[in-house]
């Protein structure tokens, strides 16, 4: 049996799914071998996913860079502030459309509990992403149809409490923080970001909330990104600097990961389970989900890429995917792993180059183990070094 792990958040929408099962009673018509998946003599074991929720409103963090301009009572109506919008919705039924298309010959049409593992972090807006791209992977099946009128099927996923959450790095982790302070005053950082002072000062003035780091520029451009997805466009002094917005988000990206340390702690604990899940099935334990979905945040998917060795500093957009895939030459024996990306919900996936291996499609087992051990990090180990002053 193959074996896929995809990590994912899940929402009960039904968009759609006339459309889709008319699409997969004609057959899929993706022109991927379903042996290799586009990859040359390679058979597919197992896949590990993660992948950003859908488009959303605004929280609370991004209003208060903002507060100038606070006009927004009625307009986050009905889903509420930090919310998957309708569209966002759409977007993660994409995403189930695109892992279905990819991975429908490892996977049952029939939803087996045996053969995949869900996993969202606490937000509303990554469940309910998660619920509507298991819509798409797993319409009813005769034998699983329980309402003759709904083409829906309730799917279980699990969700760890926020404070324990390695997904949840970006809050829960002291270390981290302290991390980043250290990246933003480095001379490196300094230098990238002295040419934005003068924007610095502009968006404190027309925002009345204090800009000082790539942080606030982030939380900003990410206002703006969320209020146009309820129809609210960018003020006109906005729109003339978002070319620049967009450049200092790119530096805080580049920040966030910006040496091993800062890379474990944000997705160590992922890859272990991925490493750990792959020897098992190496050494012959066949007993273990096909896939496994992690649905979560752009920070998430930047983290994974970035521990896998493929990440090239930007902000992944609306339900952007991330796929690690266990594969095998049967002709050799010889096992590794391929990094697939699509770059938005409904996009195309690309399989992207692993810096330091050989090959740009395959990366040798043994090789991807010894480029990424040094970011490796136990689930046991995860809250002593998050929290080192109480040891």
């Amino acid at each position: 049996m193959n074996f896929v792990f995809i990590i994912a958040l899940t929402t009960v929408a039904v968009f759609g799914q006339d459309q889709y099962l008319k699409k997969y009673a004609a057959g899929l018509d993706n022109n991927l071998d379903l042996l290799d998946q586009g990859i040359p003599n390679t058979e597919l074991l197992m896949s590990f996913v993660v992948f950003r929720h859908g488009d959303r409103t605004p929280d609370e963090e991004e209003l208060k860079k903002y507060p100038m301009d606070q006009k927004y009572e009625n307009i986050f109506f009905p889903y509420g502030t930090k919310s998957l919008t309708n569209k966002g919705k759409q977007r993660g039924y994409l995403v189930g459309e695109y892992l279905r298309g990819r991975y429908d010959g490892i996977i049952s049409k029939l939803y087996l509990p045996n053969e995949i593992s869900v996993r969202t972090t606490d937000y509303a807006r990554t469940k309910m992403t998660v619920l509507t791209a298991l819509s798409a992977m797993y319409p009813p099946l005769p034998a699983q149809k329980w309402n003759p009128f709904l083409s829906w099927q309730p799917i279980p996923y699990s969700t760890l409490p926020s404070a324990d959450d390695d997904l949840l790095y970006y809050y829960n982790c002291p270390r981290y923080h302290d991390l980043r302070k250290q990246v933003y005053n480095s001379p490196e950082i300094q230098k990238k970001f002295k040419p934005y002072e003068g924007l610095l000062k502009l968006l404190t003035i027309k925002t009345g909330a204090n800009i000082s780091t790539p942080e606030d520029v982030f939380y900003l451009d990410n206002l703006f990104q969320t209020l146009a997805n309820v129809g609210v466009k960018p003020p006109k002094w906005a729109v003339e600097v978002m070319s620049k917005i967009k450049e200092v988000t790119k530096i805080e990206y580049g920040s966030e990961f910006h040496n091993n340390e800062m890379i474990k702690l944000a997705s160590g604990v992922l890859l272990a389970d991925v490493l750990n899940a792959t020897r098992a099935l190496i050494n012959g334990d066949r007993d273990q989900p096909k896939l496994r979905l992690y649905s979560a945040h752009e920070n998430n998917v930047a983290a994974f890429m970035a521990a896998i060795n493929v990440f090239k500093p930007h902000q992944p957009k609306y339900g952007s995917t991330i796929s690690l895939e266990l594969r095998k030459r049967p002709l050799t024996d010889q096992y590794g792993f391929t990094a697939v990306y699509a770059s938005e919900g409904g996009s195309p996936g690309v399989v992207l180059p692993i810096a330091g291996c050989e090959e740009e499609s395959f990366c040798d087992y043994n090789a991807f183990v010894n480029l990424t051990q040094h970011v490796v990090l136990s689930r046991s180990d995860y809250k002593n070094v998050c929290f080192p002053s109480i040891r």
